[in-house]
Order: C-alpha cells, then sequence, then structure tokens
C-alpha cells in the first residue's frame, strides 16, 4: 500500500506499507505530523523506519515529533551524513534553507542497499547532485526520487553541495536505465500540477533530459 501526505514546502512525504505485517517505512517526513499520526491511527500502520532521499531539512520537518511518537530508526546515505556534520555546512544550510540540517543517522545507507520492512523491501541507488548523498529509493516499479528528478525538472544545485554536472550524471547512468515504465514519485510537487511520471515519459518532457542528456 502506497500513500502520499503533501506538507509545507509543497513536500511530499510517502508511507509505502507491507500489507501482510502492516509495517510501513516512511519517507521523507516533510508532512504535518497531525496528517502523518492520523494516517498510521486510521490504517493501523506500525512504522518500522524512516528514510530519508537526503539531508535536507525540508525533508524532514516533522522528523523530531515523529520520533517521539514511533522511536524507531532513521536512515540516510553515509554522503550525506558525513557532508551535514560539518559545522560550516550545517550553519550555511540552516541559512540557505531556513532550518537546520539533520542530526547523525541511527542507520547510514550506501548505494545498493536493500532495506526491508515486513516481507517487502526498497534498493537504494545513489543519485548524487542535488547533495553528495541525495539517494533514490526502488520498490519494485516505483522510484522515490526525492530532490534528483521531479516531473519535468530537477532538483537544485545551488545550495551546499550541489553540483548540476553529477546530477546529471546521476539521472544518465542511475535513472535513466531503469525500466522505461518505472513510476517516478518525486520529493516535491506544485499545487494543480501531477504528483507523479514515468521515466518514459520524463524522457520525453523533462528538459533536463531533453537538452543535457540526449541532445548530446
Amino acid at each position: 500500500m502506497l500513500r502520499r501526505i503533501t506538507g509545507p514546502y509543497n513536500l511530499n512525504t510517502y508511507f509505502l506499507v507491507c500489507k501482510k505485517s502492516r509495517k510501513a517505512v516512511i519517507i521523507d517526513p516533510g508532512g504535518r505530523i497531525e496528517d502523518i499520526a492520523d494516517f498510521m491511527r486510521e490504517n493501523d500502520i506500525i512504522p518500522d523506519k524512516i528514510l530519508l532521499t537526503h539531508g535536507h531539512a525540508d525533508q524532514l520537518f516533522s522528523m523530531d515529533a515523529f520520533k517521539e511518537i514511533a522511536r524507531i530508526p532513521y536512515c540516510l546515505h553515509e554522503a550525506d551524513d558525513d557532508f551535514f556534520k560539518d559545522p560550516e555546512v550545517r550553519a550555511k544550510t540552516k541559512q540557505s534553507v531556513g532550518l537546520p540540517p539533520p542530526y547523525p543517522a541511527d542507520i547510514r545507507m550506501n548505494d545498493g542497499d536493500t532495506v526491508a520492512f515486513g516481507s517487502c523491501e526498497l534498493a537504494v541507488i545513489h543519485t548524487p547532485g542535488h547533495t553528495p548523498g541525495s539517494a533514490c529509493l526502488l520498490c519494485e516499479d516505483h522510484l522515490f526520487t526525492g530532490d534528483a528528478i521531479f516531473v519535468g525538472e530537477a532538483g537544485r544545485t545551488d545550495l551546499p553541495g550541489g553540483d548540476l554536472p553529477c546530477l546529471i550524471d546521476s539521472i544518465r547512468v542511475k535513472i535513466l536505465p531503469l525500466d522505461k515504465k518505472t513510476v517516478i514519485l518525486p520529493g516535491h510537487h506544485h499545487t494543480g500540477d501531477p504528483s507523479w511520471s514515468t521515466i518514459e515519459q520524463e524522457m520525453r518532457t523533462n528538459i533536463y533530459i531533453t537538452d543535457f542528456i540526449l541532445d548530446e
């Protein structure tokens, strides 16, 4: 079972639930804590892990409150866990984003790792560029892309740790080779715009792919 909750900053929080065990992973807990708690209660969900696609504070807007409720570990790619420990980076991130960066991860993820919840699992795909440790999370034919790629766009690279050539390479090498029918579920979407896409659709309409990759 998959459910999306949109919160501040037009950020999408995703619940991915194992039907058999009712265990769930919560991807980017930036939604309002009231909405998150209500959904868990109404659907008899057992939260298992919090997964961050990257370390920017908008992805974890409600994480502190959520951890008080659920007391479960949160997972972050090791490159972002290391990057956001730097005091200078933490200060710049707070200044540019307006919120503090994350505290140290409970579980450090790496490219190629699998994250289990009940009888289900996600694959970790390292896609640096928006941040050094940005990661997409693949569950069967659904790809949770965080801020690596949106519908018709890609993530910012003007924040600390951003690198446009690296992001383009991540899209080229890590995302485009996946099955073209793979559903893309981004970290943000604008009100009124589509909240999801497919790799096939993005190859036709996303300027970061059509102009920077396919037009090479």
